[in-house]
């Protein structure tokens, strides 16, 4: 009989203790809900999904951009080890062979350390490791040294540059050298790539904001781009004619770059293109002096 009652009791106990411990969960609940809100429990977990989601995306393009960047360093390897084997199982012999083989050689080899120059550009941008030192640049002696490196690329198609009128040569912007001058070698070369023989490239500048800013504008009279392709060409490794690019040696990351280091400086590329009739890029940087 003893061991019935101690039973009952226990059950009895146990069961007084589970709803003890019902209503303490409970009221922690409320006093919880009180202090932060009946929604921030919501609140919270939906912010923890955006952020898994976020690190999955980010991992996802981190696989993407190395599967791209295998890709854009097997080709010119390829085509080096190709020339290399031809001269090594004996062409090297023949005079008319070996310089022009070389030659294709080491440009490939210059294709791919600007691909891992670039590569090594963005990588330091994103990281916060490099950061922009502004000074006074003057803009046409910019545009000069910049034309003077990429004349060998447009001279033989016959692609000439327009220059700013005399009144606005003068004029400086605030920006870090290095930086500016990879924007606009990158825009310039990229319009060289894709205008027909023949063409020209007009660059231009004039101050706006009541002399605060200056704006930049780099336009051609090339193939334009399609509007389906405008959303995506600040994309890395995006091209909109594959076979154009490869042909010249693009590295599929240079509007990407022009991208990012004007958004170093809180600025932006704006673009607009016709197709058949050519595009314009334009942007804006403190004015200087």
């Amino acid at each position: 009989m003893w061991a019935v009652v101690g039973l009952i009791v226990g059950f009895a106990v146990g069961g007084a203790w589970a709803g003890y411990e019902r209503y303490r969960r409970r009221k922690i609940e409320r006093r919880l809900e009180a202090l932060l809100g009946s929604s921030a429990w919501e609140s919270a977990i939906q912010a923890l999904q955006r952020r898994l989601r976020q690190q999955e995306a980010s991992s996802q393009a981190q696989q993407a951009f190395l599967a791209a960047v295998s890709h854009e360093l097997k080709t010119p390897l390829a085509i080096l080890l190709g020339y290399l084997d031809t001269l090594v199982q004996g062409a090297w012999q023949d005079q008319a062979v070996l310089r022009p083989f070389l030659e294709k050689s080491l440009t490939q080899v210059h294709r791919m350390n600007a691909l891992v120059q670039d590569i090594l550009l963005l990588a330091q941008i994103e990281s916060g490791g490099w950061l922009i030192q502004p000074e006074a640049v003057s803009l046409y002696t910019l545009l000069e040294e910049v034309w003077a490196e990429l004349e060998p690329l447009a001279q033989p198609r016959r692609i000439g540059l327009v220059r700013p009128p005399h009144q606005v040569q003068d004029l400086q912007a605030e920006a870090d050298p290095f930086a500016l001058r990879k924007v606009l070698r990158n825009l310039l070369e990229n319009a060289i790539q894709y205008s027909p023989e023949g063409s020209w490239i007009k660059v231009d500048w004039q101050l706006v904001e009541g002399g605060r800013r200056v704006q930049i504008t780099i336009q051609d009279n090339g193939f334009g781009i399609a509007p389906e392709h405008l959303p995506h060409i600040f994309e890395r490794f995006y091209r909109v004619d594959k076979s154009r690019s490869r042909q010249h040696g693009g590295t599929g990351l240079g509007l990407a770059l022009v991208k990012e280091l004007l958004e170093a400086h809180g600025q932006s590329i704006q673009v607009e293109s016709t197709p058949g009739k050519g595009t314009r890029f334009w942007f804006f940087l403190p004015a200087s002096g």
